[in-house]
C-alpha cells in the first residue's frame, strides 16, 4: 500500500510543471482630483416676459433649459449640461433660464461679497435662492413650447436670438452634446453682434441721449462722436439701428457747414471765413472731415485775392495772444517775463494791430523806449 502510494506521488511530481507566475502590472495611480471650484452658471431670476425686453436691449440671446423633475434623462441633462465649464463661460453674456417643476433641499454656499466671505442658503439642485425661481418659469415655457398634442418634451433646450426668434431648439428628449449647445450660442452671438453688459447698456443709453440732443442742436462734430462711440460699443442691434441712420444725417450737416464757411473765403469776408474755418477744424479734430478742412485752410492762405486779409487776421491773433500773455505774467508777479512780452508786442511787426495800440495805453514808457529804438 505504501509502495503504491509512493508510485502515485512520484508520478504526480514527475508531471508537467506549472509556468512561473508573471509579475503583476502595477495599476497607475489615479490622477489627483481637480481642486478647482465647480463651474456655476448665473441663472436669470426675474420675470419671463421681462427677459425678452432685457435680451433685446442688451443684444444677448436667451438660453432656456426645460428640465422635468424626477426623470433619469432629465437629471443627466441637469448634471451634464448646466455645469459644463465651456458652456458656463460662453453664457457670461447670455440670459440663462431654467424651467423646472421640482422642489429640492437647500444647501449652504459661501460667496465673496465686497472681499468678504458670505454664507447663504440656496436650492441644492440649481443654486438659486429658492425653488420658486425655477418653478415660476414652468407654466410660461409650457404655454410657449408645448407640442400640438399638449405635451412638453423634456429635457429640452431653446435658444432665442435677441429679437426673440428661435435660433436653436433641441426637443428630442435627449441630452445633447455640450459642444452642440456651445456652437449654437456662438452662432447666435455672431449673427446678433456683441452683447452688452449692464454697465455698457447704461453707457449706450447715455450716448443715445447725447446723440439725439446734439443732432437736434446741429452740433455736428460732437453729435458724430457720440454716434461713433455708440456704434463702437454695439455695432448691431436696436441701439445701433438709430445710430446708423443718424450718422449720414450728421455727416451731411458737417458737409453743409464746411460748404457754408468756405463760401466766406472771398475778398471782404475772408478774415471771418478763415476764423470760422479754423474753429471748425478744431471742432472736427479726429473726424474724417478734418483733413478736408485743413486742406481748405492751406489753400485759402495761398489764394492771391484773399491771402493779405488772412495774413492780417493771423497777425492780429498773434498780437492778441501776446497781450493776453503779458497780462497773465503781471498777474502772476512775473514782471520780467511780462516786460519782455510787452516789448515784443510793441515792436515793428505788430505796430498796426489793435493789441499793440492797447499795449501803448497800458505801458506808455516802454512804448516810448521801443519807438526810440525803431527811429535809431
Amino acid at each position: 500500500m505504501t509502495s503504491a502510494l509512493s508510485i502515485v506521488l512520484l508520478a504526480v511530481m514527475a508531471g508537467p510543471q506549472s509556468k512561473p507566475s508573471q509579475p503583476q502590472k502595477k495599476t497607475p495611480p489615479a490622477p489627483p482630483k481637480s481642486t478647482a471650484p465647480a463651474a456655476h452658471v448665473h441663472l436669470y431670476t426675474g420675470k419671463y416676459d421681462a427677459a425678452r425686453g432685457i435680451a433685446k436691449e442688451r443684444n444677448v440671446p436667451i438660453l432656456i433649459h426645460i428640465v422635468l423633475e424626477g426623470e433619469a434623462q432629465n437629471d443627466e441633462y441637469r448634471d451634464k449640461i448646466l455645469p459644463d465649464r465651456d458652456l458656463v463661460a460662453a453664457c457670461a453674456n447670455v440670459i440663462v433660464i431654467v424651467a423646472n417643476n421640482g422642489k429640492h433641499e437647500k444647501k449652504t454656499i459661501e460667496e465673496t461679497v465686497d472681499g468678504k466671505p458670505v454664507k447663504r442658503e440656496v436650492c441644492a439642485a440649481y443654486g438659486v435662492d429658492s425653488c420658486t425661481v425655477h418653478q415660476r418659469f414652468w407654466d410660461d415655457v409650457y404655454r410657449e413650447f408645448k407640442e400640438e398634442n399638449g405635451e412638453l418634451l423634456c429635457p429640452q433646450l431653446v435658444l432665442l436670438a435677441p429679437d426673440g426668434k428661435i435660433a436653436r431648439r433641441i426637443n428630442t428628449r435627449s441630452v445633447p452634446a455640450a459642444t452642440e449647445v456651445l456652437a449654437a450660442i456662438k452662432d447666435a452671438q455672431a449673427k446678433a453682434g456683441p452683447g452688452l453688459t449692464d454697465a455698457e447698456l447704461a453707457q449706450v443709453k447715455q450716448l443715445m441721449q447725447e446723440g439725439r440732443v446734439l443732432t437736434a442742436a446741429k452740433s455736428w462734430p460732437d453729435a458724430l462722436r457720440a454716434w461713433q462711440k455708440l456704434l463702437a460699443i454695439t455695432p448691431k442691434g436696436m441701439w445701433a439701428d438709430e445710430a446708423q441712420k443718424s450718422v449720414p444725417v450728421v455727416q451731411a450737416g458737417l458737409d453743409s457747414e464746411l460748404a457754408r464757411i468756405s463760401a466766406l473765403l472771398v475778398p471782404g469776408k475772408a478774415a471771418d471765413g478763415y476764423r470760422e474755418l479754423l474753429e471748425f477744424t478744431k471742432q472736427c479734430a479726429g473726424l474724417p472731415i478734418e483733413k478736408e478742412a485743413k486742406s481748405r485752410l492751406a489753400k485759402a492762405e495761398l489764394t492771391k485775392e484773399i491771402k493779405d486779409e488772412i495774413a492780417a487776421y493771423k497777425l492780429d491773433q498773434e498780437a492778441d495772444a501776446l497781450l493776453t500773455e503779458a497780462r497773465g505774467c503781471f498777474d502772476a508777479k512775473q514782471d520780467k517775463k511780462g516786460e519782455h512780452t510787452v516789448r515784443r508786442l510793441l515792436g515793428k511787426r505788430y505796430v498796426s494791430t489793435p493789441a499793440a495800440a492797447k499795449a501803448r495805453e497800458l505801458w506808455p514808457d516802454w512804448a516810448k523806449e521801443e519807438d526810440a529804438k525803431v527811429k535809431k
